[in-house]
């Protein structure tokens, strides 16, 4: 079986950290961080991971909704959101992104592993 190897779109490097130290006890692979959503569409295309965790509040002049939408529009990239926010319009914004799922922060881990174990063969 070969890894799955994620992208993790963050903005807080603490929180990134702990992210990727939990998927890599899954057995996946961290391909990289992004801190930006710019970073997240550059990582992405070149690295093309076979799956972004992505925050939708991040630095930069693009949040991770439009992230998504750039990369998307040039590969189809399964994309979790992981957000503080559940207002509507957020919901709504991500929701036309087609994303895999969306959890709402602070990042169950465990609703995470079952998210990738029923969708991806690796674990």
């Amino acid at each position: 079986m070969s890894k799955l190897n994620v992208l993790v779109v963050e903005d807080e490097i603490i929180t990134a950290m702990v992210v990727k130290r939990e998927l890599e006890k899954m057995g996946c692979n961290v391909l990289n961080l992004a801190t930006s959503g710019e970073d997240a569409v550059r990582i992405a295309k070149a690295d093309r991971p076979d799956l972004i965790l992505m925050d939708i509040t991040l630095a930069g002049e693009i949040d991770g909704v439009t992230a998504a939408s750039e990369i998307k529009q040039e590969i189809d990239i399964p994309i979790v959101f992981v957000t503080g926010y559940q207002d509507s319009v957020t919901r709504e914004r991500a929701a036309r992104t087609n994303p895999l799922g969306f959890f709402i922060k602070p990042l169950q881990i465990a609703q995470l592993k079952d998210l990738i174990e029923s969708n991806f063969e690796i674990l």
